[in-house]
């Protein structure tokens, strides 16, 4: 069995367990393979399997731990971080030129459609105290 696994040049998650078959990694993305130092118990040996050219984004390596028939495969699901930025500037959209002012039929019409609501308001509001 693998009785310790720690990972050199990344974040192992959650702490080794030898029980534990599963495990989280992240790497800066500079890190091409996982260096690893590990040892076993008696008689038991390591094949390390796609553990080279890690890609951007989520990888699989694989440690199986061999004694004459009996084989534990440990999963080490490793995350490489990207190195490109969150915002792309290349789709960022031309610059919408707005005009600074309004054309002079705006504000008189902002005026009367207020005075057009009051006036309908008040309208209501008096014929509701008649009834």
């Amino acid at each position: 069995m693998l009785s310790d696994l720690e990972i050199i040049n990344g974040e192992l998650s959650p702490a080794f367990d030898s029980l534990n078959n599963i495990y989280s990694v992240t790497v800066s993305e500079d890190v091409d393979e996982l260096v690893m130092e590990y040892s076993t118990t008696d008689g038991y040996i390591v094949n390390v399997i796609d553990n080279q050219d890690l890609d951007e984004g989520e990888n699989e390596v694989y440690l199986q731990v061999i004694k004459d028939e009996e084989i534990n495969t440990y999963t080490l699901l490793v995350y490489k971080e990207s190195s490109e930025p969150v915002f792309n500037y290349e789709y960022v959209p031309e610059t919408i030129e707005v005009e600074s002012e309004l054309p002079e039929y705006v504000a008189p019409l902002i005026i009367g459609s207020c005075l057009l609501i009051i006036l309908i308001f008040a309208i209501l509001l008096f014929k509701r105290k008649k009834s």
